[in-house]
């Protein structure tokens, strides 16, 4: 891959190389007439390996994805989470002293997106690791070039406390977190970090059917079914032209799936992997895809209109991070019409091969969508895992009679 201003030199001598070997002996034996001379004509030098001294996200990384990779790994390792002195010397290096960080809706917990070091360290970041303790985070997909990132990711934890007012069951289970974030760099910095996590689906994990299960079953949040590095794309093995390519495809697509609204799904694949949000399910046809997605999002909502924050590309790997805007005017995710403008927002990631999309990710932010309806998402969760509870005890004291 050609080096980008920004980018760390690969290849770096370690110490200079050793002089080559000559071993020239004269060995007096009194069994030997005369002297033997050990010459080393024809021998091979012997030199020191030249050492490689990689970028942090591996050989080649654009520069945003350095920086990422870099402060998810004090993340990852919730250095000092809860003690903020400690965290925020850790952490400030990676940020501007401005930045936004935009987190999926979560109304009980009563912050929006957060400014700065501090409202983040207050907001999402203390709720979530004391809902969710050591969440261990899972990068598949990870695409930047020197001022953008994106990644798909999962976490495997176990659920302890409450999230945004939802208990988690008695015996707080495992959960698998399906996560995404888009990045914007000023300089070596984070300026904006836009995160969606897919409620409803841990939720569902749990029994919490706050949406009507979705019509195909779900599959998770895997990886990409390819050798492109992992996490994926490894930067060395593409160009900047392999990017160009599949930016012009997954921007057809985003045209075409949610501007036009032709309803075809032109630019993907007939068979395909795409992990769709909870809710709808996984699909790996074409057609499931336009089904099962793309129809009931256009029969629920009239006069969609799409607002995209950010669009990544690198190597054969996509994302975008966009608002839907659409009046309520059909049933959605069980929902009946309300006749409000409401916010659909989404993360996509795409892997393109030759000019299709052959797998895709897709988290939707239903809680704010619902919220713009008028329906407490959270409220309702909250009942059921209170009568999941009180179920549970009251089983409980019968078994015990």
């Amino acid at each position: 891959m050609a080096i980008e201003e920004g980018y760390s030199n690969m290849e770096v001598p370690l110490r200079k190389p050793a002089m080559p070997f000559a071993c020239v002996a004269a060995l007096g034996f009194a069994a030997l007439a005369g002297t033997v001379a050990i010459a080393t004509m024809g021998v091979p030098a012997f030199t020191q390996p030249v050492g490689f001294r990689d970028t942090v996200g591996g050989p080649g990384s654009p520069l945003a994805k350095q920086v990422v990779v870099g402060m998810d790994t004090n993340v990852n390792l919730h250095i000092a989470w809860n003690d903020w002195k400690a965290w925020s010397v850790e952490m400030a290096p990676w940020w501007t002293e401005d930045f936004i960080y935009d987190f999926t809706f979560v109304g009980p917990w009563n912050f929006g997106p957060t400014k700065g070091l501090r409202a983040w360290y207050e907001g999402e970041h203390l709720h979530f690791n004391a809902a969710i303790p050591d969440s261990q985070w899972q990068d598949f997909i990870r695409a930047a070039t020197n001022t953008t990132a994106t990644s798909a990711t999962y976490g495997l934890a176990q659920w302890s406390g409450e999230f945004a007012g939802v208990p988690p069951p008695k015996s707080h289970p495992d959960v698998v977190i399906r996560d995404l974030d888009f990045y914007v760099l000023e300089g070596k910095r984070i300026s904006i970090n836009w995160c969606l996590i897919d409620v409803v689906d841990m939720f569902e994990q749990v029994g919490y059917q706050v949406v009507p299960k979705g019509p195909l079953k779900s599959e998770g949040y895997r990886a990409p079914d390819a050798m492109d590095g992992l996490t994926a794309p490894l930067s060395s093995k593409f160009t900047l032209e392999d990017a160009a390519r599949s930016e012009e495809v997954w921007q057809a697509a985003l045209h075409d799936d949610y501007d036009v609204g032709t309803g075809e799904g032109k630019w993907w694949a007939e068979n395909i992997n795409w992990y769709g949000p909870g809710g709808v399910g996984t699909a790996h046809s074409r057609e499931d895809y336009v089904k099962h997605w793309l129809q009931p999002l256009r029969a629920a909502f009239s006069d969609l209109e799409r607002s995209t924050d950010l669009v990544v590309c690198e190597g054969p790997y996509c994302g975008a991070h966009f608002y839907m805007w659409g009046t309520h005017t059909g049933e959605w995710m069980g929902e009946k019409p309300t006749g409000k403008r409401v916010p659909i927002r989404c993360g996509a990631h795409a892997r393109i091969v030759d000019g299709k999309i052959v797998e895709g990710w897709l988290i939707v932010d239903i809680p704010r969508a619902f919220d713009a309806m008028g329906v407490d998402f959270y409220g309702r969760a909250r009942e059921m895992a209170l009568a999941q509870a009180a179920a549970f005890e009251s089983h409980n004291q019968t078994a015990d009679k």
